[in-house]
């Protein structure tokens, strides 16, 4: 692991460094390098699909990013849970700043009670942070508790665990996966920003590991996206530049129905 801020997830909430404050600013730095912007945030946006006059829960919202993006969709309710107060202070900074109605609020998403129920929960990178099957099964159990019949959850999922010695560099982020890995097991994620390089921890799982714990919490799985990249990205970089990135996808979106 490179030298910076260390995020990791241990027993159902997240234990950090007493540089947290500097990966919330460091984090939300990471939104502008070139694989977010013409890969993974249109990515989840698309699959999002319309979301005018609905309500939605971005769990796992961090310092807001999609939660704000949702709201300018259109989306009637938002709420944003994270389980790092720094990061949901951040979130109310910028809601304070530019007031637009969301709500944010702190908590494990495995634990979130009394919200209501919503017609879409949104979520980027928190499920493949279930340290056991158990912290998993609370996570798809909560997302369905928090959706209507027939509401839709959309999660963006990191899958670094399954590409062993894979270069991804040129897009900003390294691993320290040289070789398979088994079902569960932790693997570090470093992003090389020009400041504040910063690693997390991520667990590594199946699609069918996913897949079993949404049927189980009532939801049923209606596919899998693999990354694409926009047009724009092509022109700025060129496609050779993204065929590492295209040809071993490491960044999934999972699309479920509560039954």
């Amino acid at each position: 692991m490179t030298a910076g801020v260390v995020l990791c997830f241990k027993q159902g909430t997240f234990c950090v460094s007493p540089e947290y404050d500097s990966l919330a600013h460091a984090y939300q730095r990471s939104k502008s390098l070139p694989f977010r912007v013409y890969s993974e945030i249109p990515n989840h946006l698309e699959i999002l699909g319309d979301l005018r006059g609905l309500d939605v829960l971005d769990l796992a919202c961090g310092e807001g990013f999609y939660t704000r993006l949702i709201r300018h969709a259109g989306a009637a309710r938002v709420v944003g849970v994270d389980v790092s107060p720094q990061m949901i202070a951040l979130a109310r900074h910028q809601e304070h700043e530019a007031a637009s109605g969301i709500e944010y609020v702190v908590g494990a998403a495995e634990s979130i009670h009394d919200l209501g129920t919503f017609d879409v929960v949104s979520t980027a990178f928190l499920l493949n942070c279930a340290a056991d099957q158990s912290i998993l099964n609370g996570m798809t159990q909560a997302i369905s508790r928090s959706l209507v019949p027939g509401g839709r959850l959309v999660a963006t999922l990191g899958d670094l665990g399954h590409q062993p010695g894979v270069d991804y560099s040129t897009y900003g982020m390294s691993t320290n996966v040289t070789a398979g890995l088994a079902e569960g097991a932790p693997y570090n994620i470093t992003f090389l920003l020009d400041v504040d390089t910063f690693s997390i921890t991520d667990f590594n799982h199946s699609q069918a590991t996913y897949a079993a714990a949404c049927q189980a919490a009532g939801l049923k799985v209606l596919g899998w996206h693999p990354c694409t990249v926009t047009d724009e990205g092509i022109r700025q970089y060129g496609t050779e530049y993204w065929y590492t990135w295209l040809s071993n996808p490491c960044l999934w979106r999972l699309e479920a129905q509560k039954i």
